[in-house]
């Protein structure tokens, strides 16, 4: 049978590692609108459970040596005093280029076609997809079609009309910085810092023994985003940072803002069905949620890991048909709870620290 899965990033790669062996993994093309050298994004927290989905899809791979461990979360004020240090479940802070360089290599054959962007669908009488038209006038044949593109989908858009993303509240801005003394200084520790005032946050993490990844989240409605150009990124960075911790000015200072991604971050409201005829929605595409929550990568690795489950032995239209919708109801539960709980902790992002206490930003 042949599959065409829509988007290379960590939930079409993981996607494509899941399906090796079965009969959906035969014959496999990935479409992916950006060159494979060139992956968007900066690093990610994986936490249990997208460890465990990926040991399932990727066995060969010893995933819990990847990265650097998180063991311990800070909770502080925006001058370093602390506030809070709950007890949180081990996870490893991974960069995400590095990340997506070793999950490919799990993908086996499959046929890569970068730089083309789907256009249209074309579905037969029954409302199944034949294949799909891309951006450079080709056309892409298969049997079975996942969309892996991402909280923006167009192919959500095509399939799921009536779905709607949330309007952007909260924006942040992703860097990274070449900081040695600093990455030892923070060590396995999770370091997020909250302006007095909400709205307005830092957290800092040790991606490697000499590199960090770093985020400013901020409320849109009260600070005006920077354009996305390193002079503007690092002029905003730096204002709304100044007199903050001597850690969070470290990282401002080790930063190359011509890098960085600034993130208008929004959620999908909770859909019944995230499958269509022979059409799956894998990751973000299926429940985007607040990255308050770090369950965007480890939800699309979880996803994959539940459809190897459920596709190992599919070997017709009709076997399809009848999983499909089980992967639907699979999890749901599980979907609404993150979004819930992505809602509940922006809400408490935006409001003051002195009307309540800093929330944990991990959603196990």
């Amino acid at each position: 049978m042949r599959t065409v899965i829509l988007g290379g990033g960590i939930a079409g790669c993981a996607l494509a590692a899941a399906l090796r062996g079965s009969q959906l993994g035969a014959e496999v093309s990935i479409l992916e609108r950006r060159t494979v050298s060139k992956p968007a994004g900066m690093g990610f927290l994986l936490l249990e459970n997208g460890i465990r989905g990926l040991e399932q899809i990727a066995p060969t791979v010893a995933w819990r040596r990847q990265g650097q461990p998180i063991e311990r979360l800070r909770l502080r004020a925006s001058n370093g005093a602390d506030l809070d240090a709950p007890r949180i479940a081990p996870a490893l802070c991974v960069s995400r280029a590095k990340f997506l360089a070793l999950l490919r290599t799990a993908t086996g054959d499959a046929t890569w076609l970068e730089g083309r962007s789907l256009i249209d669908f074309a579905l037969d009488e029954t409302d199944w997809l034949t294949h799909v038209r891309c951006d450079d006038g080709s056309s892409i044949q298969g049997d079975a079609f996942f969309a892996c593109d991402g909280a923006a989908s167009r192919s959500r858009s095509l399939a799921f009309p009536h779905a709607q993303l949330g309007s952007v509240v909260v924006q942040e801005i992703v860097s990274t910085a070449y900081a040695p003394a600093l990455a030892q200084r923070l060590g396995t520790t999770f370091h997020k810092f909250h302006a007095a005032a909400g709205g307005l946050a830092v957290g800092l993490l040790s991606e490697s023994p000499d590199t960090v990844v770093w985020f400013v989240q901020f409320d849109s409605r009260r600070h005006q985003a920077p354009t996305k150009d390193g002079p503007s990124i690092a002029r905003f960075v730096t204002e709304r940072l100044r007199g903050w911790s001597s850690e969070v000015l470290a990282a401002v200072e080790a930063t190359d803002f011509d890098l960085s991604h600034v993130w208008e971050t929004r959620d999908l409201m909770p859909l019944t069905d995230i499958h269509r005829g022979n059409l799956a929605l894998v990751g973000d595409a299926a429940h985007a949620c607040l990255p308050f929550t770090s369950q965007g990568a480890n939800g699309a690795i979880e996803d994959a890991a539940a459809l190897q489950r459920l596709l190992a032995n599919i070997g017709t239209k009709a076997d399809l048909r009848a999983a499909l919708p089980t992967y639907s109801a699979l999890h749901r539960h599980q979907r609404r709870r993150v979004f819930d709980e992505g809602r509940r902790l922006r809400d408490a992002f935006l409001q003051p620290l002195a009307e309540r206490a800093p929330a944990i930003p991990l959603v196990e």
